[in-house]
């Protein structure tokens, strides 16, 4: 009869495991339940530290637009905004800071080192993330208005007249020079991708009304027509201005 009944009523499976299998399973759950929490939490956390970060970034253009010099966004910060990027069509914005460090890109895109000011003659380079302040440019067309206000506050329309997939080593574009003032967007391409590449996307965008002597036909983007000519990558693999 107690065979009967030990039969007919056994004990919970939990009850039937090893002691030693008990502690696993208990071990294992909990270290499930702890990475999940971390993992929200950190989640959070950097999303609060994103948002943060774009407070601190307004704040200080606003500074700049008001006369101030060398505007940290935070004490420790090694970056100061440059400009500020706008594309209404997409209700996109962003305060562009200078050089393209670590840092820099971190928080919003970089101007390159050696660029033309916004609305001057020549090329003004801008580098952000394809999955964070620059992945607007996926949806970007030609015809676009793109905005690029300077620190003295004056906004400089540019229309996005082309857009090309190089390699990293062949879009041939260098800040600065003469000619049309001229916009050049970069970001890592495909959109969306995880891994490292060597391809990146490039926008460019020209004024419609440059400023006197800027527009003699020459310019940025036709001098690396030129040069990109002279690069031994065939042109349906890396694309060429």
């Amino acid at each position: 009869m107690q065979c009967d009944a030990a039969t007919k009523n056994p004990p919970p499976t939990w009850e039937r495991w090893p002691r030693r299998g008990r502690r696993r399973a208990f071990s294992l759950t909990a270290a499930l339940l702890l990475s999940g929490a971390l993992l929200i939490g950190n989640g959070g956390y950097l999303k609060a530290k994103a948002g943060l970060s774009q407070v601190l970034l307004a704040n200080a253009w606003e500074k700049t637009l008001q006369g101030e010099e060398g505007v940290r966004p935070w004490l420790w910060a090694d970056v100061t905004p440059a400009a500020k990027l706008e594309l209404p069509r997409l209700h996109a914005s962003a305060v562009v800071l200078t050089g393209v460090s670590g840092e820099a890109l971190a928080f919003g895109p970089g101007l390159m080192d050696g660029s033309a000011a916004p609305g001057q003659p020549g090329l003004t380079l801008l580098a952000g993330h394809r999955d964070s302040h620059f992945a607007f440019l996926q949806h970007a067309r030609v015809g676009d208005a793109i905005t690029l206000t300077g620190p003295d506050g004056t906004p400089h329309t540019y229309t996005l007249t082309e857009t090309r997939i190089v390699d990293e080593d062949a879009s041939m574009l260098t800040p600065g020079g003469t000619g049309t003032p001229t916009l050049a967007l970069t970001t890592c391409y495909p959109f969306g991708g995880l891994t490292p590449t060597r391809q990146r996307y490039v926008a460019i965008a020209q004024m419609e009304d440059p400023p006197a002597g800027g527009a003699d036909g020459s310019g940025p983007v036709a001098e690396a027509k030129a040069r990109s000519g002279a690069v031994a990558i065939p042109e349906a693999q890396a694309g060429k201005f």
